[in-house]
């Protein structure tokens, strides 16, 4: 049997990473190889009946039933059938979901759930689950908003995607089951020790944060912090310093009082030049350029 391919798709070298899949062209059978990738992906059968292997765990999947797969998971889809069998779905970056523009508490559920792998207990979701609903228009809505690209098209899909992990982290957010075990013993007790640095970044996100001032605040040694966010964060120290500026300039950058020059020392860059450099990896625009996307939706 061939390994399991590592899949970019969709998000390398692109701004905004989603994608749409339509898929009715079988290969030996498949409808997808095998093959895994960091990204979050559901499919939807439209037509037939396939069977769907995820990791270690087969089972059928018949019209309308809809199949999460996990960030990581080794999945393919062979059909059942004789006649044309047909999926489609959506793939998007798991920092979608597991970025810095909400409450920390909700960063660090999504994080834990996504790097949790297999979701143990419902592998595929049928027109009678009550998160159906939820999983079923929020992938239409966004597949029509990318394919529209209208206004504010990527706005929209954040908000689909957000819907749909809403739905599918809390029917997994129960008592007993797996991941909120995890939750409630070890990852909780590491989120506690991270809490006083979380805190001051927060507090002192326009000065210069060193890991050895974060140490002081958690009490515990240089090594130990950083394996430990990045553990329980799901990035490093750096990455979650710059991504936590980079949203308060866009904050700043959205008012009219302030320079962009302003706004890079008091979002707690060194210099204008390395703001610029930054604000572009992590949005894809200028900050100048970003100001004006913004007063243009104003209009």
């Amino acid at each position: 049997m061939a390994q399991p391919e590592l899949l970019d798709h969709p998000a390398v070298g692109k701004r905004f990473p989603f994608r749409v899949t339509d898929v009715s062209i079988q290969f030996d059978g498949h409808l997808v190889k095998p093959h895994w990738h960091d990204h979050i992906e559901l499919v939807k059968v439209v037509k037939g009946r396939v069977l769907v292997t995820l990791d270690q765990d087969q089972f059928e999947a018949g019209e309308e039933d809809i199949v999460f797969i996990n960030s990581r998971q080794i999945h393919s889809i062979r059909s059942l059938t004789d006649r044309q069998d047909r999926i489609n779905g959506i793939i998007f970056d798991k920092f979608f979901v597991t970025n810095f523009l909400e409450g920390f508490d909700s960063m660090h559920a999504c994080h834990l759930f996504v790097s949790a792998g297999a979701c143990s207990g419902r592998l595929s979701i049928s027109p009678g689950d009550p998160i159906w609903s939820d999983l079923n228009e929020g992938m239409e809505a966004a597949k029509h908003e990318f394919n529209g690209k209208r206004l504010c098209y990527e706005m929209a899909i954040k908000s689909s995607i957000y819907r749909i992990l809403t739905a599918v982290i809390r029917s997994y957010w129960q008592p007993g089951a797996p991941i909120a075990g995890a939750i409630a013993g070890r990852n909780e007790h590491k989120l506690s020790l991270i809490r006083p640095a979380l805190n001051y970044i927060e507090e002192h996100i326009a000065e210069p944060v060193s890991v050895d001032v974060l140490c002081k605040a958690s009490n515990v040694s240089p090594n130990y912090l950083s394996r430990l966010f990045k553990e329980v964060v799901g990035v490093t120290i750096t990455r979650y310093l710059t991504s936590t500026r980079i949203h308060l300039a866009k904050r700043m950058l959205a008012g009219r009082e302030l320079t962009v020059t302003e706004i890079a020392e008091r979002s707690g860059f060194c210099n204008i030049h390395y703001f610029g450099k930054k604000f572009k990896e992590e949005t894809g625009f200028s900050p100048s350029e970003f100001r004006s996307n913004v007063k243009k939706l104003e209009l």
